[in-house]
């Protein structure tokens, strides 16, 4: 797969990571961290130029954001319902919902770079949930900065090694996100836990 991607981006350039992340954003499932760190890696080969990977990254992945946020603004209760009907999304809302509510802008920022695969999500969960499109828009754009920063710089450091940083990169992304859900879950069970003794005292 990351031979693939490799040579996407070596012959079609900046034209797929800019597509890539835009649609990532958009919770397509494509590869974009992925794609960052191989983008870095071409960086420090002599291939691309790193200023216009990191414009075209993080201009990118600010479009993406917006669309998503605006998308789940514009489309409400009605938009939820429709990925309620997938078992898949329900549960990819309802764990952003479930960060969102914990996290706060916090969590915006953090889902850029840190629990990224969760990031989309929160994009659609903050419009849906009527969160003010300032403070998203600021927690974004820092996070973006994170994001495209680290992620060029680990192709950079480690090109002769790309694919496997890539790959790592990924692993490491569902790690978090997985015990992060884990987190959540168990939280909501104490407290449900608690709930049920106090009515029985």
């Amino acid at each position: 797969m990351t031979d693939i991607l490799m040579q996407l981006i070596a012959d079609y350039g900046l034209v797929v990571l800019s597509a890539s992340i835009v649609l990532a954003c958009l919770a397509v499932p494509l590869p974009s961290s992925v794609l960052l760190v191989l983008s870095g890696a071409f960086v420090g080969s002599g291939d691309f130029d790193l200023i216009s990977v990191l414009i075209v990254a993080y201009l990118s992945a600010a479009i993406g954001d917006q669309m998503a946020y605006f998308l789940g603004a514009r489309g409400g209760d009605a938009l939820e319902t429709r990925l309620a009907k997938s078992p898949k999304y329900s549960k990819s809302i309802r764990r952003a919902k479930a960060f969102s509510a914990k996290w706060g802008g916090i969590g915006v920022f953090l889902s850029r770079w840190l629990v990224a695969p969760i990031g989309p999500w929160i994009n659609y969960a903050s419009g849906m949930s009527d969160y003010h499109w300032r403070g998203f828009t600021l927690w974004a754009l820092l996070g973006e900065v994170i994001w495209v920063g680290a992620y060029v710089s680990l192709g950079i450091l480690f090109s002769a090694n790309a694919e496997s940083i890539a790959g790592l990169v990924a692993d490491i992304s569902w790690f978090l996100l997985g015990a992060l859900g884990m987190f959540i879950l168990g939280r909501n069970l104490l407290k449900n836990a608690r709930k049920a003794v106090k009515k029985r005292s």
